[in-house]
């Protein structure tokens, strides 16, 4: 096993939310190996449950970005991909009025993806993730 991975997981084991976000990424990207979506999202769904809004914003965030850019399921599962990226960034702009996860879902009414196309909802969104919520 690779020795940062090996240092990450001691760490996480001693609840280090960060250690989680570094493996999530390190999954994510191929750090470790070959890219590894689904020990990513496994990562980041860990950091959901940590119990610190922010910390689980961010981790929210990034689940649905793992989705909306189709890193967890086949092109033939598009939609439930931008239904479970929706859900996410619903959630982590729920818990910490993310400003990127607001300007996620402004994309997405902006360009129907999932829900239904509406340039007054994404404009809404644009501007309170403009105001940081």
């Amino acid at each position: 096993m690779d020795e940062r991975l090996r240092q990450l997981k001691e760490q996480v084991k001693k609840g280090s939310i960060s250690a989680a976000f570094a493996m999530a990424e390190g999954f994510k990207w191929g750090y470790f190996g070959a890219p590894d979506p689904a020990r990513a999202a496994r990562m980041y769904r860990y950091c959901c449950r940590s119990g610190n809004k922010k910390t689980a914003a961010q981790g929210y965030y990034n689940l649905g970005n793992l989705y909306y850019y189709g890193f967890l399921l086949s092109d033939e599962e598009r939609e439930k991909q931008l239904r479970l990226a929706f859900s996410c960034f619903v959630k982590s702009a729920l818990l910490c009025h993310s400003p990127e996860a607001l300007s996620r879902l402004g994309d997405m009414y902006r360009y129907g993806q999932f829900v239904e196309q509406s340039e007054d909802t994404a404009i809404h969104l644009y501007l309170r993730a403009n105001q940081g919520a």
